[in-house]
């Protein structure tokens, strides 16, 4: 899933759950509490994902280097493919748990602002 499915996927997730968030509030969570709370998953869910996909796009990719490098591309020696700096996969993780964050808690704060009796309504 890309990265991009994957904040689909999660800003889904927080507008279904739109319910769950007037309950909270119902039972007496502050809406800071529930921006919080959702922050924090957002966050999680999205550095989880790009760690995961740096981590997989690294050893396939070092795999291929090393299978074209040693077969089809034999002679031409000390040839690297695909290298991976570590700055890059750093910036591509903060982004992908910026964007993460944001479609994670927009919806969430629309829904935490929401009176709970409404939120509890929404189907």
């Amino acid at each position: 899933m890309t990265s991009c499915g994957a904040c689909a996927s999660l800003l889904m997730s927080v507008q279904e759950r739109t319910r769950e968030i007037g309950l909270m509030k119902a039972m007496g969570m502050s809406g800071r509490k529930v921006y919080a709370l959702f922050s924090t998953e957002a966050v999680f869910i999205g550095f989880l994902g790009s760690a995961i996909g740096a981590g997989v796009a690294i050893v396939i990719g070092s795999v291929i280097s090393q299978v074209l490098s040693r077969r089809l591309l034999s002679g031409l020696p000390g040839l690297h493919l695909l290298e991976f700096s570590p700055v890059s996969i750093l910036v591509i993780i903060l982004l992908v748990m910026l964007i993460a964050f944001l479609a994670g808690t927009l919806p969430a704060r629309r829904a935490a602002r929401q009176n709970p009796i409404d939120a509890l309504g929404y189907e």
